[in-house]
């Protein structure tokens, strides 16, 4: 493993600030380094990956047992409590992206409230993953991006020297521009070179002739983990600094999908579009059209598509937020009242900045499917916060108004075509709404109301089919609402009538 002096020194100089973040697309060697210095270090270090969807009582457990506690603690402060014990000592987890928000928060809580003597060090593949402008402004944070982990001069001439691969200085030059100091390629390409006895002058080019498919394989599987939107914008990226192309950049950067950050700006690594542009289709891809509705499904697991592709939200957060908007008769609030209810604790500055970053985001994972110039169709940031809900299909204002209109039928005494309204309603309610997402109190009263609005549903065609003699239809539908209600603490449903999403 390469000893890199400049890295093991931007460590050890930070030692005392509280969070040390390694922020760089895949195959920038985060975890080489961290690991590295973590070997080097004398003082006691916890390591670990988190893994998909890794909870906040997973994290506390995972950090108690790498530290060897003794114990699992059971609140961010018994853990806090817990890692004091082990002061001083260094915390290190990668791939933070891949968690909850409510475990991302958390760890940027562990930073901000640090014990004396403990760091915390994270990676992650894109750096707005985290709400990071106040933590390096309070001197709380500091920053290793892709630029500061690129190979320079100094540890190709290394590595060259420990592999038997014979190089001069204009070598040197060339090789760093061919690859861009990316990593995964200098490594890869010298590994090459010492194998077939390459000199570095060539070694680049043969490795991208004999071993290239191989990197285009990591490529691919790295689109395919994000999702083939993403593969669809790397391609189109030019790095012709264009508006589009800043918001084109800015989308896959959070994903971490090989874009460098460059003077302010984001370009794209030149090595992975000579793999990409040619070599991985993007047959799946959708062109942006301004006609596609978003259609929302709000009961049981939350899905938005447009144009028949789902939304890949950035963040758990931003779906949090679509799914607040949608709840609202209008389908807009202030940025006031997404603040008392998101980030209800955050200073001022922050939960504005946090309220920015979340609207940046559902405008990205929209426009990665729709086209930038179709954001403002779906969603606007500009003032209150809004879906644009005449724009949209929503099951759950259409399982609303199905209901309202069978109650219009029959009031004016049309049986059938009030059962055809009741029944539709009926299809839409898969599962009570947003099951599949962690209970939170602002959706918890407006699910429990179409929980009672089903309940009483069922009642309602149970009634209509016995008195039409239908006596197995009325028997069916009265049996379920009689198996939902006491699961749902229902004693008297709701009268139905119209009622807005």
């Amino acid at each position: 493993m390469l000893q890199r002096a400049r890295i093991s020194a931007w460590f050890e100089r930070n030692r005392d600030v509280p969070l040390r973040l390694l922020a760089a697309p895949a195959g920038c060697g985060k975890t080489s380094a961290i690991v590295t210095y973590l070997a080097a270090n004398a003082r006691p270090a916890a390591y670990l990956t988190l893994r998909d969807d890794e909870t906040p009582e997973s994290l506390r457990e995972r950090i108690a047992e790498a530290l060897d506690v003794g114990y699992g603690p059971a609140s961010f402060a018994a853990l806090l409590a817990a890692i004091a014990t082990r002061s001083p000592c260094d915390v290190a987890v990668d791939d933070i992206a891949r968690a909850t928000l409510e475990t991302v928060e958390e760890l940027m809580a562990l930073g901000a409230e640090a014990p004396q003597g403990v760091g915390f060090i994270y990676a992650t593949r894109s750096r707005t993953v985290l709400d990071l402008g106040q933590y390096l402004a309070r001197g709380l944070a500091v920053m290793l991006d892709d630029k500061a982990l690129a190979l320079d001069a100094d540890d190709v001439i290394r590595l060259c020297e420990s592999a038997g691969v014979s190089f001069t200085t204009a070598d040197v030059a060339r090789f760093l521009e061919e690859t861009e100091g990316w990593p995964i390629v200098c490594a890869w390409a010298l590994r090459d070179a010492a194998e077939s006895r390459t000199e570095l002058g060539t070694a680049y080019e043969r490795w991208r002739r004999s071993q290239g498919r191989h990197f285009g394989d990591f490529l691919s599987d790295e689109f395919k983990r994000a999702g083939d939107v993403y593969r669809t914008l790397f391609r189109a990226s030019t790095g012709d600094g264009s508006s589009e192309e800043t918001e084109r950049l800015a989308a896959l950067e959070t994903r971490g999908l090989f874009v460098r950050h460059v003077e302010g700006t984001y370009r794209p690594y030149r090595v992975a579009r000579q793999f990409d542009i040619e070599a991985i289709p993007a047959s799946s891809a959708i062109a942006p059209d301004a006609s596609a509705l978003l259609v929302v499904r709000m009961f049981g697991r939350f899905e938005a598509t447009i144009g028949g592709r789902r939304i890949e939200w950035i963040r758990r957060r931003e779906a949090q937020i679509f799914t607040y908007l949608i709840l609202k008769s209008d389908g807009a609030v202030t940025r006031g009242e997404l603040r008392d209810v998101f980030w209800p604790d955050a200073n001022g500055h922050l939960a504005t900045q946090s309220i920015r970053t979340a609207c940046s985001n559902i405008r990205k994972a929209i426009a990665a499917i729709a086209g930038y110039g179709n954001v403002d169709r779906y969603f606007q940031s500009a003032g209150n916060v809004a879906v644009v809900v005449e724009n949209a299909v929503i099951d759950a204002r259409r399982f609303t108004a199905h209901i309202a209109d069978g109650d219009a039928e029959l009031e004016n005494g049309r049986v059938p075509e009030a059962l055809a309204h009741y029944r539709a309603a009926e299809s839409l309610y898969s599962g009570e709404l947003l099951s599949g997402e962690y209970p939170e109190p602002w959706y918890a009263p407006r699910a429990a109301m179409y929980a009672a609005l089903f309940v009483d549903l069922l009642e309602r065609l149970a009634r209509l089919y016995g008195e039409h003699g239908n006596a197995r239809r009325a028997r069916e539908y009265a049996e379920r609402a009689d198996e939902l209600r006491p699961a749902l603490g229902l004693v008297n449903g709701p009268e139905l009538g119209g009622t807005s999403a």
